[in-house]
This record gives structure tokens, C-alpha cells and sequence, in this order.
């Protein structure tokens, strides 16, 4: 394999996967906007940590089924415990997410720390930073060799598209109008729930490539500049995904390839350097969107109140 095809292994497989994590992120975050659960996201990508660590405690292996099977149970018991915790107390919701978050993450640091102890590669950093750089690909363009990560996303992304598709008017319904969904025999907690597993789906095939802070960071900001352009239901799910990919792919060559081509000796943090394309995206669409910039030709602060349009 000559230099050109060694480094196409290297940085294509990364860009999928970086592209990937946008698409999904951004179109389930768009409904976890919409529903203003967004801190949803960041309890639920720092819960993976602890059934990370139980499932290679458990196991002894870092099998990819066994550390699916215990991020997918690890979200899963955190987004019970927010519930659980609202119920029982008259705290908010975000107070429930925040001390669940916490709470979870610490438990895996500390699950890590005493009986995984750096043995594998499994540890608070590559939680936090995720390991986008590390995904490899020794045959680009034979599907018998695709990265995992990649295989994973690539069906996540269809069952996303193909749910949300097939379920937009019930979503719309339960978003904006629960009672006329109760009246038409819809379920309003039913499809809150489907919002809950996309979003546990999400994180937890997420999290392995890219980390708990670019997972909420692509949970965030693609909806937040879709937002910031449109007001019609089908338009926020569609830019938020394609601002995903943007960011995505956009912030991998920032971070990964744009130095070596400036000519620095080495290159930066592909997670962290997504999450700053992405934090910059939104602030420039925040001051200049066209539908709702603050220096935009329209009025954002009367419109934007405004119920989204179907």
C-alpha cells in the first residue's frame, strides 16, 4: 500500500464516520429540540460510560455486541432514573438530567479506575474525546473490511430517516399538539418514548468513534442553526442533518488535515476541532440568518416566538 492509499484508509473512513455522526445527531437532535429536551442528549452520552465498563467487567472482552448490549442498558436505566426522579420529586427536568449525567459518568470513572485500571483502551479520556482519528479502514471500497463504526452508523442513518419519514405527521402531532394526537387515538407518551431510544441509539453507536462531548455538540448546534433558518417541521429535520454532515466532515479536515497542510508538525483533536466548527456555525447564523439572524433583513424576536409550521 503506497503513502496516498495508506493515508485514503486513514482519513476516509474518519470523514464517513464524522459525516455519519452529524446525519444522525442532527436529526435526532432536531426532534429533541423541538420537543426542548436537548440536555436529554448530554444526560444520555455521559451515561454510556458506566455500561462500558460493566460489560468489559462482566465479560472480559472488548467485543463489540457485549459493549453495545451494556451502553444500550447503561442509557436506558439513566433515561428511567430522569423519569424516576421527576416523579418522585418536584424538580425540573433538567435538574433531573444534570444530576443524572453527573452522577453516571462519575460511576464510570470510577468503575474504570478500579477495575479496568488501563488494561484496554477504555478509559474517562476516550469518553470525553472519543477516538475518530483511530478508525481505520485497510481496504477503502471493500465492504468486507468497513470499519464496525462505519457499518453501524450507516444502518442507524437508514432507520432514522426511514422512521422519521414514515412517522412525521404523528411526530408533528405529539410535538405541538398532544391533545388533538390523544383525540386522533395517538400516543403523545409513545412517541415521546421512540424520541428517547432514537436518541439512547444515537448515542450510544456514537460514542465509541467520537466522545461524549462531540455527541452533544451535534446533538445541539446542527438544530440550533437549522432553527436559526427555518420554521417548517420537514425543513428542520432535513437542514439539521445536512448541517451535521457539514460539521462533521468540515471539522475533521479543520482539525485532522488543514494543519499538515499549513505546514504545522502536527494536527489537532478531530472531536474537539468538529465541535468548534459547530459552536462557530451557530453563531454565525445566530447573528446573520437570513430568517432570524440579528442583523438578518427580518425581525427574529416576533417571528421566532411563533409556532413552527408543518
Amino acid at each position: 500500500m503506497n503513502a496516498h492509499e495508506n493515508l485514503l484508509a486513514i482519513d476516509l473512513p474518519a470523514y464517513i464516520v464524522a459525516s455519519l455522526c452529524g446525519l444522525c445527531c442532527g436529526i435526532v437532535g432536531a426532534l429533541l429540540l423541538l420537543k426542548r429536551q436537548t440536555m436529554m442528549a448530554d444526560a444520555l452520552s455521559h451515561s454510556v460510560l458506566p455500561g462500558l465498563a460493566l460489560a468489559y467487567i462482566l465479560s472480559g472482552t472488548m467485543a463489540p455486541a457485549y459493549l453495545f448490549a451494556g451502553a444500550l442498558g447503561s442509557c436506558l436505566a439513566a433515561g428511567g432514573l430522569i423519569i424516576l426522579i421527576q416523579r418522585l420529586s418536584p424538580l425540573s427536568a433538567n435538574v433531573a438530567m444534570g444530576i443524572t449525567l453527573t452522577s453516571m459518568f462519575a460511576a464510570g470513572v470510577l468503575l474504570l479506575e478500579i477495575f479496568v485500571g488501563g488494561r484496554v483502551h477504555l478509559d474517562a479520556e476516550h469518553a470525553l474525546y472519543g477516538a475518530l482519528e483511530l478508525v481505520y479502514w485497510p481496504d477503502p471500497g471493500n465492504p468486507d473490511t468497513m470499519p464496525q463504526p462505519i457499518k453501524t452508523l450507516l444502518w442507524l442513518s437508514a432507520f432514522l430517516i426511514s422512521t422519521v419519514f414514515l412517522l412525521q405527521q404523528r411526530l408533528k402531532l405529539c410535538l405541538f399538539d398532544p391533545r388533538h394526537a390523544a383525540l386522533n387515538g395517538i400516543s403523545a407518551h409513545l412517541i415521546h418514548a421512540l424520541i428517547l431510544f432514537l436518541a439512547v441509539l444515537v448515542c450510544v453507536a456514537s460514542f465509541d468513534a467520537v466522545g461524549s462531548i462531540l455527541v452533544l455538540a451535534l446533538f445541539a448546534c446542527p438544530p440550533a442553526c437549522a432553527r436559526m433558518i427555518t420554521d417548517r417541521f420537514s425543513t428542520q429535520i432535513l437542514l439539521s442533518g445536512l448541517i451535521g454532515i457539514f460539521c462533521g466532515a468540515g471539522g475533521y479536515f479543520a482539525g485532522a488535515v488543514l494543519p499538515a497542510l499549513l505546514g504545522f508538525a502536527t494536527s489537532l483533536n478531530a472531536a474537539g476541532s468538529i465541535a468548534v466548527l459547530s459552536g462557530i456555525c451557530l453563531v454565525v447564523l445566530i447573528l446573520w440568518a437570513p430568517e432570524y439572524g440579528h442583523m438578518g433583513g427580518r425581525k427574529p424576536k416576533q417571528k421566532n416566538t411563533q409556532k413552527i409550521r408543518q
